[in-house]
């Protein structure tokens, strides 16, 4: 059997949809909406059956919200067909209520495998929208609908619609400003989340400025967004809305700018606009201004921290060997310039250490090892220094160990060649390293500078290495 393909699913829902747009009173309109939504509803879960993981528990989540709707439309249908014209609300509102949570709660989930770990400023502006989107609803649906009502299960469900949409507006910004792949299913989402949205609002509002118009011309839109919602679930690829972003993709979406800006300039023309005096309503749009400003300062405050974090990262990359986590040798002049303009006690004391070994281990057994070698040197250099000493790597398999005074020189060199030489563990083998080590120090020296401490504490190690025996690396 042939697979429907995706991008006809939202083109059949339209036709379908037709009937209900043109006449949704007429036999056909009351037969072709539910048989189509049926339809949709069914061919979500069959796109389940490609989803494992908890990539299978969001797609569910969200046909879930689709099946809910259809129960609450056959509810509604069933009602009025037994008891007649219905009241404001009805057992159906439950279900169309409970829809709302549960598609939400599948876009979180789908996002947050999507993006795992990179949420916090997505959420954050996200948050900040949606307050704004929450007070422009209130102020120009709810309110004027509650206004003077008693409080009852009708003005409950009256004002649950448009936050319901709210909940709706969050979860699409966050998949549309979080980092995930765009195309494929991600755009029937999207569109279906704004259709969703676009129409919810032209009902709500059709309602409040046309109480004479038929909204039932409109819920072919519902049906078309319900289409699309289908054609992402049925989507064949692989890891459906679950997929993750490409390496280049994790950038500042536009509309993100955007839509923040509108959000901060909207919320206080918003307040300016006297549709009621009464206090809660007052006291509604205060209560969301502060809350935005809480939003806004809380994200400025971790964008000065990430840049911070930035610069020191930045900072310690410049003066720090990445391999080892040791200081450069950019960084060791500049040490080395300040302790000499001190030249307390006759020092500093440079020791030179050259591994000799070390290109054997590279060519047996790999680059892996080699740079384990080097790290683990590192360490054991560290842990056998003073707190005051300094150790650097120059580059390649030398090291550098600037000490305070020439007194203990003798006793550090020892030191940091039994570290140096005692057996490297590394994937079963002892690797056996041995060391050339030679130092010198500013009161040896005419005219002591960095760069003259350097190589006579060089030269003294090459010394050392003619005359010793040459070593080699074998694992034991």
């Amino acid at each position: 059997m042939k697979r429907l393909p995706v991008g006809a699913v939202p083109v059949l829902a339209t036709v379908l949809a037709l009937p209900t747009s043109l006449a949704p009173g007429s036999v056909l309109a009351q037969v072709t909406y539910p048989v189509a939504f049926a339809g949709l509803v069914v061919l979500a879960w069959l796109g389940l059956r490609r989803r494992t993981g908890r990539a299978r528990v969001a797609h569910g989540l969200m046909a879930g919200a689709l099946t809910v709707w259809l129960c609450g439309d056959l509810l509604y249908a069933l009602l009025v067909w037994h008891f007649g014209e219905l009241g404001d609300v009805s057992a159906a509102d439950v279900l169309w209520v409970l829809g709302y949570p549960l598609l939400a709660a599948g876009l979180v989930l789908m996002v947050r495998l999507r993006a795992p770990g990179r949420l916090r400023e997505a959420a954050l502006d996200v948050l900040a929208m949606a307050t704004v989107v929450a007070a422009l609803f209130w102020q120009f649906m709810v309110a004027p609908e509650v206004s003077g009502s008693t409080m009852s299960w009708a003005v409950l469900f009256t004002a649950f619609y448009p936050f319901g949409d709210v909940l709706l507006f969050a979860a699409g910004a966050l998949v549309v400003l979080t980092p995930g792949e765009r195309a494929g299913p991600t755009r029937y989402l999207v569109a279906a989340l704004t259709v969703t949205f676009v129409g919810d609002v032209t009902i709500s509002a059709a309602s409040l400025v046309l109480p004479d118009f038929d909204t039932g011309h409109l819920d072919g839109l519902l049906l078309l967004a319900n289409g699309l919602f289908a054609a992402a679930l049925w989507h064949p690829a692989e890891k459906g809305l679950a997929s993750a972003p490409k390496p280049d993709a994790e950038r500042l979406h536009p509309a993100r700018v955007v839509f923040l800006g509108v959000s901060l300039l909207a919320l206080p023309a918003l307040s300016d606009v006297r549709i009621n005096n009464a206090m809660i309503h007052r006291t509604t749009m205060l209560a969301a201004m502060m809350l935005l400003t809480a939003i806004v300062l809380v994200r400025f405050t971790l964008v000065v921290r990430e840049q911070e974090l930035a610069r020191a990262a930045l900072a310690h990359r410049a003066t720090h060997d990445q391999l080892t986590g040791l200081i450069n040798r950019q960084e060791l002049h500049a040490r080395l310039a300040a302790a000499l303009l001190l030249r307390a006690g006759g020092g500093p004391v440079v020791h030179f250490l050259d591994l000799n070994g070390f290109k054997p281990v590279n060519d047996r057994y790999g680059h892996a090892a080699g740079d384990f070698v080097l790290s683990e040197v590192a360490r054991r250099l560290r842990a056998t220094v003073r707190e005051t000493d300094t150790v650097a790597r120059l580059g390649g398999d030398e090291f550098v160990v600037l000490s305070g005074t020439p007194d203990d020189a003798a006793a550090i060199t020892d030191r940091l060649r039994t570290a140096v030489t005692a057996p490297l563990h590394y994937q079963g083998h002892d690797l056996r390293i041995g060391v050339s080590v030679g130092h010198a120090s500013a009161a040896g020296l005419d005219d002591p500078t960095s760069d003259a401490l350097l190589a006579a504490a060089d030269a003294d190690m090459y010394r050392e290495k003619a005359a010793a025996p040459a070593e080699v690396t074998s694992p034991v």
